[in-house]
């Protein structure tokens, strides 16, 4: 175990598609096994998968002394796309860590009277481990698989206490910025892998198919090598996953540093997700960092180190009518300066009221909230006993 962890200590090699080293595939009666080792090098980063980082990134508390080697990354091909009775996963693919390397295991039956063999390997497979990791898996892969085992009868299928599904973490933090968070786009965009003559998936079940009736199973190398790649890349994108969580000050792209200040914020890491806004608070994602900031100073009461935020902004010209409003509202409210607040308030409806300004319903619907806070604070003004 700590063999390991040293290894990957001194291993600093970026993200980038493995040269594989492929071992012969083990032929027997049953169900096909193959499997294939991958050297250390190219999953350096998954030292920063530590407790704290993993619960940061799936939001629950995992065991404290995780290891590389808890983890049991799966990825199913299946007979059909959307689950469902009569779907069933034909080929499962493993991948775990290990001394020697990172080791991909793929069971694939050649007809469905092998499918009790096959979940009877992936039930021994999955009692070493106390981690699942998926892409989506929660949703698909694992109810298929619970279905399927007890379609033949195991009712007590070791499935691993902790189930990491790298979809809902991905969807935070990338989606502002890569909008598509398919385990292809983002294995191209973050870790730079592109697949040569891969199998679409939309394609795997009608190529099994036609397996089953000629008998040839060259087709099925070609879903074998998108499996192999799919369990690769998701080990990569944890490591990755974890990089990122544990060390913000990396993160070049500033929308990807944003959206994990606001998955640190909504876990009530308001120190982390603070440092986080403030490197963002420089570039193109300026206004949502200072508008973010400004509102963690108000909800902690510091209604003068809010004020500063948004005047700055509106200096600055970041976002100058959301910044008009939020400061009439604590000028109004928070200050009780209702003369300074109708200052805002108006300088906000002159913005809106620009020419060149888009007016689409969330546009006016803002108009109608600060012209109904102007005449407010007008009658307010108004109906306030006068000096003497």
């Amino acid at each position: 175990m700590a063999n390991l962890l040293n290894k990957l200590r001194m291993l600093e090699a970026e993200p980038k598609r493995p040269a594989s080293s492929c071992a012969a595939p083990v032929h027997r009666e049953g169900c096909y096994h193959n499997q294939v080792l991958y050297p250390l090098s190219i999953f350096s980063d998954i030292r920063h998968a530590s407790p704290a980082v993993l619960e940061s990134a799936f939001g629950f508390p995992f065991p404290k002394h995780v290891l590389p080697e808890d983890i049991l990354f799966l990825d199913t091909e299946t007979t059909g796309l959307s689950g469902g009775v009569g779907t069933i996963a034909f080929e499962v693919g493993l991948g775990y860590f290990t001394a020697s390397g990172f080791v991909v295991e793929q069971l694939l039956m050649h007809d469905y009277p092998e499918e009790a063999e096959l979940l009877r390997i992936l039930e021994a497979r999955m009692r070493r481990f106390s981690i699942l990791c998926t892409f989506n898996g929660r949703t698909f892969d694992v109810p298929l698989l619970k279905s399927r085992f007890l379609m033949h009868r195991i009712h007590d299928a070791p499935f691993p206490q902790y189930h990491a599904d790298v979809l809902y973490p991905a969807r935070r933090l990338w989606k502002l910025r890569l909008r598509n968070c398919t385990l292809g786009h983002l294995e191209e965009q973050l870790l730079h892998v592109q697949r040569e003559d891969d199998l679409p998936g939309a394609l795997v079940p009608q190529t099994y198919f036609q397996y089953l009736k000629d008998g040839n199973f060259e087709p099925l190398l070609r879903i074998l090598e998108h499996n192999k790649q799919d369990i690769v890349s998701l080990a990569q994108l944890l490591c990755f996953l974890c990089k990122q969580i544990d060390r913000p000050d990396d993160i070049a792209q500033e929308e990807d540093l944003f959206s994990l200040a606001k998955m640190l914020e909504k876990q009530g890491n308001r120190q982390k997700a603070l440092k986080c806004y403030r490197l963002c608070a420089s570039g193109a994602m300026r206004p949502q960092a200072y508008q973010a900031l400004a509102l963690n100073e108000k909800r902690n009461g510091h209604t003068q180190a809010a004020v500063k935020l948004y005047q700055a902004m509106l200096r600055r010209g970041d976002d100058p009518v959301r910044a008009c409003e939020a400061l009439a509202k604590l000028y109004e409210h928070n200050l009780r300066d209702p003369s300074q607040a109708l200052v805002y308030t108006r300088q906000a409806l002159f913005l809106l009221a620009e020419p060149g300004l888009f007016r689409s319903e969330a546009v006016q619907a803002q108009q109608i909230a600060l012209q109904y806070r102007y005449a407010r604070l007008r009658r307010r003004l108004s109906n306030a006993p006068k000096a003497t």
